[in-house]
Formats: structure tokens, C-alpha cells, sequence
């Protein structure tokens, strides 16, 4: 993936304090760059059926790119031992921002992996690494959207948007919800979805109940096992505008999620 910044920014370090930017040692050329994301078709072939059987699709392989690092002056191998330390090695993903206008809200979650160190003559230069991104796209900033409501019993009309680039369904990564002091039972319908899929969960009075859909894991301020008052149905979005009809004895209502973008060099 080609970009035109020079500056980059990595596990909060910016490229600048290593003396270090973007680039290649002979100028601009022609690059052919990756443009996330693919998708791998899920087919069955039959004999004598010359029309495979169609199962689905996965939207795979995740985004890699490669990247050359390169440095105006010489990099002598001690800086270049504490640039390594802080590009390579790591033991999970870690944000990779590169410092242009039109990247300015989005990032990566990557490896730097496969680093190579690039010399002239004598003299280290730079390197190229390959970046392997968590996912088959980039990401902007998550976000949260806040609703809260004083009747005893509630009865709401959200248009909840989501704006994400993936095609599948979006899981957010943090719903909170805050039950009165009545609690009882709290369901949100998102009408939008196949069969107005509904999401119901029961609360205590006064009870906070925290669920991460993406990962599907549900905890509470007053529950040991909440998840025996949960139906299970974690909340999803199309992408779009999601019409989401809220109804119970709720307080508060809290929704992360993530924003999926794609990004071609």
C-alpha cells in the first residue's frame, strides 16, 4: 500500500523521534497497492453440475501491506536496536497511524512482521517490514452514542446509524445498560434486522449490566451470572440506519461500536 505521508505514528511513538519516514531510497516510482477488502467465495463443486453450489462468502484474507522505512543520515546499529525494539517483536497488535490528511481519524491494528534492513554501502538506511492488520479493512474511531430516559416504564424510537465498511454485521464492543429503580425486563428491536431480531435481557432494580457483542461476554454490577437473564440475541447492526424500538424500565442506555474503513493507498 502506497502512501504519500512521511510521518508515521506507532504504539504512540511518532516516526520523528527515531529520525525515520516513509518512503523508498530512489524517489517515487509505481506502485501497485492493495485495496481492502477481498472476499473468498464458500462453493461446492457436484459432478456432471457445471453450476457450483453457492454456500457464501467470508470477507478474507486480513490487510497486510508492506512498508519501507528510511532514515536522510546514517542509522547506527545501537538506534537501529531501539527502532527495532519498538517496531518488531511485539506480542499484540498495536496501532499503526500514518500522518496524512485524509487518514487523519483512521488507523490500523497491526504486526509490523518480516523486517529486512536496507544498507548502502556499509551504512544502515532504513528497512521494509510487512504490516498484518487485524481485520480485512482499517479502522476509524469507535463510536458511542448516550440515551437516557426518566419514565417508569420506556418506550423508544432510535435510529441508531452505522456507518462501518463491513458488509457482515456489526457487533458493537460495549453496551451498557442501567436499569430504574424498578428494573424487570429491557428489549431492544432492531426492525432493520432479519425477523426484527430482539434482544432481551431481565434487570434488578438499580442494576448495571455491561455486554461486549462483539465478543459475547456479558457482566454485572449485581448478578453473578447474568447471562441466565439474557435470551442470547447480542445486539447486531446492518450497515445503515438501524430502527431500533427500546422498551422497558431502563434509566440509561450506552452503545459503542466500531467503525470499519476501507482504505486504498
Amino acid at each position: 500500500m502506497a502512501f504519500y505521508a512521511k510521518d508515521f505514528i506507532f504504539d504512540g511513538t511518532p516516526s520523528e523521534f527515531y529520525n525515520v519516514q516513509l518512503g523508498e531510497l530512489d524517489g517515487a516510482g509505481v506502485a501497485s497497492t492493495a485495496a481492502s477488502s477481498d472476499v473468498s467465495l464458500l462453493t461446492q463443486k457436484l459432478f456432471r453440475r457445471s453450476v457450483p453450489l453457492f454456500w457464501g462468502a467470508e470477507q478474507t484474507p486480513v490487510l497486510s501491506f508492506p512498508l519501507s522505512v528510511m532514515s536522510p543520515d546514517e542509522i547506527t546499529p545501537d538506534t537501529f536496536s531501539e527502532i527495532s525494539g519498538w517496531l518488531f517483536g511485539k506480542m499484540n497488535y498495536k496501532e499503526l497511524r500514518i500522518c496524512q490528511n485524509d487518514m487523519i481519524d483512521m488507523y490500523f491494528n497491526a504486526f509490523l512482521t518480516a523486517p529486512q534492513i536496507v544498507r548502502v554501502g556499509n551504512t544502515i538506511r532504513g528497512f521494509t517490514t510487512t504490516a498484518v492488520c487485524d481485520s480485512p479493512w482499517g479502522w476509524r474511531e469507535s463510536r458511542t452514542r448516550v440515551y437516557n430516559y426518566t419514565s417508569h416504564f420506556t418506550t423508544a424510537y432510535i435510529p441508531f446509524p452505522n456507518w462501518s465498511a463491513d458488509n457482515f454485521y456489526t457487533y458493537p464492543t460495549e453496551v451498557i445498560i442501567t436499569a430504574n429503580m424498578f428494573g424487570g425486563s429491557v428489549s431492544i428491536t432492531n426492525t432493520t434486522d432479519s425477523n426484527s431480531r430482539v434482544f432481551v435481557l431481565n434487570l434488578l432494580p438499580n442494576e448495571v449490566v455491561t455486554l461486549d457483542c462483539s465478543h459475547q461476554f456479558i457482566s454485572s454490577t449485581l448478578v453473578t451470572y447474568p447471562l441466565y437473564n439474557f435470551n442470547q440475541n447480542w445486539l447486531r447492526f446492518i450497515r445503515g440506519i438501524n430502527n431500533l424500538t427500546v422498551a422497558g424500565n431502563i434509566e440509561e442506555l450506552e452503545i459503542t461500536s466500531p467503525v470499519a474503513v476501507k482504505i486504498g493507498g
